[in-house]
């Protein structure tokens, strides 16, 4: 972990109050961490740096992780790392939906001057990457140990090598060397949890959330965290998601879409969204003026023969600098 996350970073377990954490380093290379502490003087949690890992969930919603299970997974991590670059790699068959979001952020030079961002959700780091052209720091998080680490690999050689499934056991050789204007020293990956983001309020210009929103427990929680860590003025969030609901990760009370009735949300995920960016249920404060929107074709290829086809809705929230 790059010494300059430090500076933004809070005990998740004591939110909503905010208590910088104390670094102990035993081992690093240069400003990068590779083993060590961080330390919580308030409620003396400490959360490990392993392998150059910080791990950053709170107790709370911590679950021991077995490498084997979920988004750990080899086929996993096969398949999103293919999704992530596919396009990279010159597969006809990869759509360009990395270089859409990461579009949102391309704006007239300087205006992203003295800015960070957040990937929240960022998987292996595709979009961190790109957002790296546009800001001068960026931090991706994810739940997924075997996500950050492979994230952090391709950060450190700037290449892309990985064994892609064909089918059962059998894997492909990919490789990729990775030149795109993309400033490596400037972006970090923690594990962390979207509910409760280990960083101080308004310390973010940017914040993109991708595909998450039904992965997680507690919708609203998710996006209330957004709310606290985006700056009060002259910043943006980037919302995309299919709204395709699953009681597997949350309850359908906490939907905030797809039911017929018994919610106060819109029928349909979008509605509620553009509701809520307005300022409706107490969450976005100050409210985002939506400034773009539309549809992206995402795919994930999890073997040869086994694809997922995604459109994701995405709204583009600004709040802009207080005139005078």
């Amino acid at each position: 972990m790059k010494h300059w996350v430090t500076e933004k970073l809070i005990c998740p377990d004591c939110l909503p109050e905010e208590t910088p954490l104390a670094l102990t380093s035993r081992q690093q290379i240069s400003d990068d961490v590779l083993d060590g502490e961080l330390n919580c003087p308030n409620c003396g949690r400490s959360y490990p740096i392993r392998d150059g890992i910080a791990g950053l969930r709170p107790q709370k919603t911590f679950r021991t992780e077995i490498c084997n299970n979920g988004y750990n997974t080899p086929l996993m991590l096969s398949a999103y790392l293919w999704s992530h670059f596919g396009d990279l790699l010159e597969d006809g068959r990869a759509a360009d939906a990395y270089r859409l979001w990461s579009e949102r952020f391309q704006t007239a030079t300087g205006e992203n001057a003295g800015s960070d961002a957040l990937d929240v959700g960022c998987a292996v780091g595709r979009l961190s990457f790109e957002l790296s052209k546009t800001h001068d720091r960026v931090i991706g998080v994810d739940t997924s140990t075997a996500f950050i680490a492979k994230a952090r690999e391709i950060t450190g050689r700037r290449q892309l090598d990985f064994h892609m499934i064909v089918e059962g056991h059998l894997t492909q050789e990919q490789h990729l060397d990775l030149n795109h204007g993309w400033r490596f020293e400037n972006v970090e990956f923690i594990v962390a949890d979207a509910l409760a983001l280990p960083f101080r309020q308004h310390g973010f210009a940017s914040v993109a959330a991708i595909n998450i929103l039904e992965k997680v427990a507690d919708p609203l929680t998710h996006l209330a965290e957004v709310n606290r860590v985006l700056r009060a003025r002259n910043s943006r969030f980037l919302f995309s998601d299919p709204f395709s609901w699953d009681p597997a990760f949350s309850s359908p009370e906490r939907w905030l879409g797809g039911s017929k009735n018994g919610t106060p949300y819109s029928r349909r995920g979008i509605d509620t969204m553009r509701r809520i960016f307005a300022g409706e249920f107490g969450i976005f404060d100050p409210p985002l003026e939506i400034s773009d929107k539309g549809d992206v074709s995402w795919k994930i290829r999890k073997t040869e023969n086994l694809w997922e086809h995604i459109t994701s809705q995405f709204l583009l929230g600004s709040r802009k600098q207080d005139s005078g």
